[in-house]
């Protein structure tokens, strides 16, 4: 089962400073991480929502960025 997972990022813009942002990486059952995109947006609620309904629809992983980039 494919599973998509929130990661916490932090990072550094000169326009922003440092921020915390979440990204979304998709896990095989083997643990080998087959696709993530990071620097999704900074509301985990959004990410966690994300990650699971890609869970749930088992969304491939090549699909990923087509996603994140459509729901924003």
């Amino acid at each position: 089962m494919l599973q998509y997972i929130p990661v916490k990022e932090e990072l550094y813009t000169p326009e922003l400073g440092s921020y915390i942002s979440y990204g979304i990486r998709a896990v095989l059952a083997s643990g080998e991480e087959a696709a993530s995109v990071s620097d999704i947006s900074t509301d985990l609620a959004f990410v966690q929502k994300l990650a699971a309904l890609c869970t749930l629809g088992q969304l491939s992983p090549i699909h990923l960025r087509d996603v994140v980039e459509d729901i924003l």
